[in-house]
Formats: structure tokens, C-alpha cells, sequence
């Protein structure tokens, strides 16, 4: 949880009179995403034992960073492709941690897969359809990953006021 509380540190803080204030998050849409994103993939390591990586740290044991890998990213064939009009197969895991923090925020993990796939890859290109998609639930993960993150600014000026 290391990297998340750096990420919000400094979205909390106190009133002239001493009151803790509203928690507020004024990251970018693409930070508070992101942000989201690896507090949700950081809880789920966690929750299996696992510690996450951290920026510029290599772990221990080679073990211990496939382990990581295969938590984080899933296992075997990836459940989810999409061929691109050039011919390149993508595909995606709907098993690991960052597949169920898509979930959590995204909502249909499949959608949300082939929406940023295609705008991702195709640009203007993309079918009418997919950037709908796109906006529609980026839109609604924007909401999800807001909530997140203000309820945790929340647990951790509590945590810090015990």
C-alpha cells in the first residue's frame, strides 16, 4: 500500500481550525485511474501473500517475482483476443489482479477490452461503436476510481489520527 498512500499524500489535510477537511482527489483522470487501478491490484497481491512490486526495487527470489507475475497478470492462454485489422492477435487475462481491478472499475471486463483495444490501436479509426464504449465506461470507471480513492483518503486520516 506503499505506493498508493505516496499517491495521496497531500489529498487530505486540515482546516484553519483543525478540522480534517473532505478528502478530495485532484489527479487527472488518467492519475486517478491509474491510482485506483494499483490500489485495487496492490490489496488483491496482498491479500495472497504476495508483496507488490515497488518502483525500482527487484525482488528477493526469482520465485517470488513469477509468483508475483502470474497474481498480478493471470496464468495460461488469454481468455480474451481481439484481431486488429493488421493482422496482429491481442489478448488479454480475465485471471489475475489487474484483470479484477478492470472489473471492479471498468465493470464488463470484455467491453472495456475491446473498446481500448480498437481506440487504442486504431485511433479515429476505431469503429463508431468502440469509442462509444470507450467513453461510456471510462466515464463510469472515472466514478468507481474517484469513490476508491476518497474512501481510502478518508481510512488514512483516520488511521493516521489514532
Amino acid at each position: 500500500m506503499f505506493a498508493v498512500a505516496c499517491l495521496l499524500t497531500g489529498l487530505t489535510g486540515l482546516t484553519g481550525c483543525g478540522r480534517p477537511r473532505e478528502p478530495t482527489v485532484s489527479l487527472s483522470p488518467a492519475d486517478t485511474l491509474k491510482a485506483a487501478q494499483l490500489l485495487l491490484t496492490e490489496r488483491c497481491l496482498t491479500r495472497q501473500g504476495l508483496t507488490p512490486p515497488r518502483p525500482g526495487e527487484r525482488p528477493t527470489r526469482v520465485t517470488e517475482a513469477r509468483r508475483v507475475d502470474r497474481a498480478l497478470f493471470g496464468t495460461g492462454r488469454a481468455e480474451l483476443t481481439l484481431k486488429l485489422p493488421s493482422g496482429h492477435v491481442i489478448g488479454h487475462h480475465t485471471d489475475g489482479c489487474l484483470a479484477a481491478a478492470e472489473r471492479r472499475l471498468y465493470g464488463d471486463q470484455d467491453r472495456w477490452f475491446r473498446a481500448v483495444t480498437n481506440v487504442n490501436n486504431l485511433k479515429s479509426k476505431a469503429p463508431s461503436r468502440d469509442r462509444a464504449a470507450y467513453r461510456e465506461l471510462r466515464a463510469h470507471a472515472l466514478t468507481k476510481a474517484r469513490a476508491l480513492l476518497s474512501a481510502e483518503a478518508k481510512a488514512e486520516t483516520s488511521s493516521n489520527k489514532s
